[in-house]
């Protein structure tokens, strides 16, 4: 602020002493606030934060705990890995580490860049990749992607940035599985190393993505600045809301309360929609475009392995044999993914094996929240009432069930991604067989031999009827207004990324 001259201040003084005439208006009274003038000044709202929809919310947060969809949201987007898959073409591409390659047959070899850092600033070291990679493989959790690292012998550290993965044989598909949500990176120091970290837990990684606040209704995350990896986010802020049902979900999207919509409409909302965007030229009244995702959705049936009707082939042939004519897929690899093989019988009258006269009671598990499960369940129960003489009771979001009705994506989108759950748990008399031929699979450099071997997996889950494919069909996401997507958007097998959102 400027000083007064001191002459200036003199005159001031002077006329301080004197009264002087003035034409001014009298000084209006200061305001005095009351209820409805303090109620008129309140501050306006926030703005909005860049928001998400689903219905489907994460189990856990723990990526070595990973099982479903949305739990993959959190693992893909706050947690590094080495490497990265472009679900597309099963592309795969160095993440976090600045390359890997094989040294030899069972050497597979990781460098890392200098100055990688977690998001709570600690810096990030092979030695954590070879905990968390350990980690992983110790908890293993049923129906997460840790299976998929199987080949593995031991982990070593070189130095603070290489790390060696020793094999037990020479597995070609080595890396794919270090892109998958088990190969994400945790603080050592911070998660334990023989229990899976509880969500209310600090979730730590070094994704490019930090989830920063977690609530019974929403996820927030914020974008790290000093993510070194290949999936750069540009929006400072996500909310990841979730939704209670396809009304709430298409709801928003009228009044274009949130800029994304990630699975979660049923059928008939979905409908609705693109009758909408027909009339509107490819938008929704509210500015809506869709972005489909062919063949990324694949609905399967699969038999739980405690349950005491699996060990029966003529139950597991009465459930295929009642399907058939509804089902639409014919493999447990979907069509567009190299090495897939038609194996099961589609369409017709299939012959119904001898139950004995028995009616018998099943139950089948669904998840509430997956778009169309429940329609689809019901679907299921009663082609099999009705065609194989059962008894089936839907169950909404357990495993503690004889039948659970499937549409999580694959791990990776690669023939062995695909096969994942049905090799896991393959009878006792097929196993050896599997576990042979997927390994004989992942060592052949020759990709027409693979294939053979692949197919030939393929045919033998068509004999053990433990799985069964039904359909296959589009994912659906939904753009607001101003919203696109750049780069590669999604992880290895068509799960969210936050990271390519773009507003």
């Amino acid at each position: 602020m400027r000083r007064p001259l001191a002459g200036t201040v003199a005159l001031l003084v002077v006329l301080a002493g004197c009264t002087l005439p003035s034409n001014d208006p009298e000084p209006a009274p200061e305001p005095v606030d009351t209820p409805a003038t303090m109620a008129s000044a309140s501050p306006t709202p926030p703005p909005r934060p860049f928001t998400v929809t689903t219905t489907e919310v994460p189990a856990t947060f723990d990526p070595a705990a990973a099982t479903t969809a949305a739990d993959a949201i959190v693992a893909l987007n706050a947690f590094s890995r080495l490497m990265v898959v472009h679900p597309q073409v099963a592309e795969l591409k160095p993440d976090l580490a600045r390359d890997c390659l094989y040294t030899s047959p069972t050497t597979y070899e990781c460098d890392l860049p200098e100055g990688l850092t977690f998001h709570n600033g600690r810096a990030l070291t092979a030695s954590d990749v070879k905990f968390s990679i350990e980690r992983a493989y110790r908890l293993s959790v049923p129906s997460s992607s840790i299976r998929l690292f199987d080949s593995l012998n031991r982990v070593e550290v070189a130095d603070d940035l290489t790390v060696r993965f020793h094999l037990k044989y020479a597995d070609t598909q080595f890396g794919h599985a270090l892109a998958t949500p088990a190969a994400s990176i945790v603080d050592e120091e911070l998660y334990d190393p023989d229990a899976v970290r509880p969500n209310e837990g600090q979730v730590v990684g070094s994704g490019p993505y930090e989830l920063v606040t977690t609530a019974p209704d929403r996820l927030v995350f914020e974008r790290f600045t000093d993510y070194r990896g290949a999936l750069t986010g540009q929006i400072d802020e996500i909310q990841l809301e979730f939704a209670a049902d396809s009304a709430a979900v298409e709801a928003a999207v009228a009044e274009a309360s949130t800029d994304v919509v990630w699975r979660s409409l049923s059928a008939s909302a979905l409908e609705r929609i693109t009758t909408e965007m027909a009339a509107g030229g490819g938008r929704t009244e509210s500015g809506f475009t869709r972005v489909e995702l062919a063949g990324a959705r694949v609905n399967r049936l699969v038999f739980r392995p405690a349950s005491p009707f699996r060990d029966d082939p003529a139950v597991r042939g009465a459930v295929a044999a009642a399907l058939q004519a509804d089902r639409t897929l014919a493999s447990v690899v979907p069509p567009t993914v190299e090495g897939s093989v038609d194996a099961f019988p589609v369409g017709g009258q299939a012959e119904m094996p001898d139950l004995g006269g028995q009616r018998l009671r099943l139950t089948l598990a669904y998840t509430s929240r997956a778009p169309g499960a429940r329609d689809r369940a019901a679907v299921l129960r009663d082609r099999l009432e009705e065609s194989a003489g059962m008894s089936v009771q839907l169950v909404p979001d357990t495993l503690e069930a004889d039948l659970v009705l499937t549409d999580r994506p694959a791990w990776v989108n690669t023939a062995f991604g695909w096969l994942q759950p049905y090799v896991d748990d393959a009878l006792p008399g097929s196993q050896a067989k599997i576990d042979q031929l997927v390994q004989s699979a992942r060592e052949t450099p020759d990709p027409a031999t693979r294939n053979a071997l692949l197919a030939e997996i393929q045919q033998q889950a068509a004999v053990d009827l433990t799985l069964i494919p039904l359909s296959v069909g589009p994912e659906n996401m939904l753009l607001g207004p101003g919203t696109t997507l750049q780069g590669q958007p999604f992880g290895p097998a068509w799960q969210l990324g936050l990271w390519s959102l773009r507003d």
